[in-house]
């Protein structure tokens, strides 16, 4: 049995607009009032431009707008508005440049510290603690937000405290502190039952039933606040919410073995999302559905729900709930005793993995090239019996035999040049798809290689607590990423999984000298969207093995997955040597290795945009400080939206 998970818990400064963060509310009501009653002044005017053309998401055009600001107030010795640097600290954020968001930022809560602006200082202060978040200022930001607090408390500000609790809540989710984490989250829901926030109410008491479920595993206490959590968002009618929340509901009650229950509310689940035609939900649903009844021994009913969950899956093209789906079918069966057909529903299962995919391209790829050749001799049998009648006719009707012959010639050669193109087109891409998964192959024994040479350094130093450590979590690592390799592309959840196992073997191996941090957008559904399988992974162990081991001091590698409109923007940024130190000391070493792994990672990436006409994209940037010196590296990667 499966469910869907999603993720709410993510701080305000990702919701920022553009590939870096995306638009928060930079400008409070009181500042878009400020904007509206303008005396005509043209910084004003400009300041007003940039801050509309952000949040149209239109960053080109205000870098110009604000530049044009910048320097009408230095031409005129005018003092620069506050909302002038909010507007160039969401500019920063877009462009990845964290520590110039910062420094605006900070000029921002300055202007507005001893104001009449109360509101608008309060979220300055979030949204600097966001940032601190984001250069991975711990302690920093959990400071600000604290400090933050008692401001909002101290002024009496409506509207600001269950937000705040809640972002204090992820920095500590993020600092690894769950107790701390639970504790703010209870401080967000009392905060909304005060302030009437139903929307902050529905929220905290999700967040708390998935803390419940996943942390405590007290389904109880889960199931109550999930059912509260529902039927708030009832009465505010928000039934976009229904399918997600009615599944964590049903398979709470399912992991409390309360099957009629879970009946109950995956029927719910389902007829909400057959009527939103929300059709993976629908898929899901029924197919926990019949696993309920497999359970109830009722394999009629059972089989009668696998069937309309497989046809609403190929519908959407889940083959995830296909798969899983055909896993439970098999036990039912063999629990049966009918073993044949448990074998035939486990071959329809593996037939959703690459090996067997890779088998049935080669079988279609030979299948296509005799139908190609078999239609071929038909269509020239048929134009030669065409030729013959069109003969005989010609013999009655000279004119019109002349025009038919012209006609058919032109229509059957126009015809034939079509379906020539087609059958190359899928051959082309039968062959992409093959390639594919070969240089996918290619990779996993590199991945494997280069982690077996971190347990190798252990054995060597004799470290046999940390070397049996290092096997424990390696032994996981592996069975995770040979899961993921039998897979052309795996839910943005298995591919972080993986990536954080990798990470912990990784900071064991090199004795804590370096943080990472891993951040992903509220609005990226992780079991939803998928990417091509261990596409992270290579550049973070080039940042990792190029950048970061080789500071004298701890380093910090961030990793951001951000929603865009119609793709992923996934980024690693380490703050290492550089690419320019890293490639000095690479010449000197002796042995000269080469990046075989982000080198097949990047061909992948072509055939990937060939086969489904994508458009992924990489780019490197070297990373400078004040005085340009290199300060980091910066992988930034556009991923087309998977599912």
């Amino acid at each position: 049995m499966r469910f869907f998970f999603i993720v709410f818990l993510v701080p305000s400064l990702f919701l920022i607009a553009g590939p870096g963060f995306g638009s928060a509310v930079s400008f409070s009501d009181s500042s878009k009032t400020a904007f509206k009653t303008t005396t005509g002044d043209p910084l004003e005017k400009l300041t007003q431009l940039a801050k509309q053309e952000i949040g149209k998401k239109d960053f080109h055009r205000a870098k110009s707008t604000i530049a044009q600001a910048l320097e009408y107030a230095e031409k005129n010795n005018l003092k620069i508005p506050y909302q002038l640097y909010w507007a160039q600290t969401d500019l920063a954020l877009y462009n990845r440049d964290i520590d110039e968001a910062y420094v605006n930022i900070k000029k921002v809560c300055d202007l507005l510290k001893n104001s009449k602006s109360l509101s608008e200082y309060a979220t300055a202060m979030n949204y600097r603690a966001n940032i601190m978040l984001q250069m991975g200022k711990f302690k920093n930001s959990i400071e600000t937000y604290q400090e933050n607090i008692l401001y909002i408390k101290k002024n009496q500000l409506k509207g600001l405290l269950p937000n705040t609790y809640r972002e204090l809540a992820v920095t500590y989710r993020y600092a690894g502190t769950r107790d701390e984490e639970k504790k703010w989250i209870e401080m967000m829901l009392q905060a909304s039952l005060e302030e009437n926030d139903s929307l902050n109410q529905a929220r905290a008491n999700f967040l708390l039933a998935d803390i419940a479920f996943q942390v405590d595993s007290n389904f109880q206490l889960a199931r109550e606040h999930f059912m509260e959590s529902l039927k708030i968002r009832e009465n505010m009618k928000d039934s976009a919410s229904f399918p997600v929340i009615l599944g964590k509901i049903s398979w709470t009650l399912y992991k409390m073995n309360l099957l009629d229950s879970s009946l109950k509310y995956y029927n719910k689940m389902a007829k909400i999302s057959e009527i939103r035609k929300n059709y993976p939900f629908l898929a899901n649903a029924l197919a926990n559905i019949g696993t309920i009844y497999r359970d109830k021994k009722e394999n009629g009913q059972a089989l009668f729900y696998y069937g309309k969950s497989t046809a609403y899956s190929l519908m959407a093209k889940d083959w995830s709930t296909l798969s899983w789906m055909n896993q439970d079918m098999s036990e039912m069966y063999r629990q049966s005793g009918d073993f044949k057909k448990a074998y035939e529903c486990y071959v329809a299962y593996k037939n959703y993995s690459d090996s067997v995919q890779s088998q049935k391209y080669n079988l279609g790829l030979a299948d296509a090239r005799i139908r190609y050749e078999a239609e071929s001799k038909a269509k020239n049998l048929e134009v030669l019996t065409l030729k013959l009648e069109n003969q005989k006719f010609f013999i009655f009707a000279l004119s019109g035999g002349i025009l038919l012959i012209i006609f058919t010639g032109v229509f059957l050669f126009r015809q034939s040049r079509l379906n020539d193109k087609r059958r190359i087109s899928e051959m082309n891409q039968k062959i992409a798809e093959i390639t594919q998964a070969n240089l996918r192959q290619q990779m996993n024994p590199h991945f494997i290689f280069n982690t077996l040479n971190s347990i190798q350094y252990y054995m060597y130093q004799h470290d046999k607590i940390a070397t049996n450590n290092y096997l424990t979590k390696f032994s996981s690592l592996m069975r995770k990423t040979l899961e993921n390799s039998q897979h052309t592309s795996v839910s943005i959840k298995d591919e972080l999984d993986a990536l954080q196992l990798y990470l912990e073997l990784e900071t064991i191996r090199f004795k804590e000298k370096f943080d990472y941090v891993i951040h992903v957008d509220e609005e990226i559904d992780t079991l939803m969207y998928k990417i091509p399988t261990m596409l992270i992974q290579p550049y973070v162990e080039n940042a990792i093995g190029h950048g970061l081991v080789n500071r004298e001091d701890k380093g910090l590698l961030q990793i951001d997955l951000k929603l865009m409109n119609d793709h992923i923007f996934c980024t690693v940024e380490d703050n290492g040597i550089g690419r320019e130190a890293a490639m000095e000391i690479k010449k000197n070493r002796e042995n000269n290795h080469h990046s075989l792994g982000t080198r097949i990672t990047e061909s992948r990436l072509q055939l990937v945009n060939s086969l489904y006409g994508t458009g992924m994209k990489i780019k490197y940037t070297d990373l400078k400080d004040e005085n340009g010196s290199p300060s980091g590296t910066r992988v930034e990667i556009q991923i087309p939206i998977m599912t």
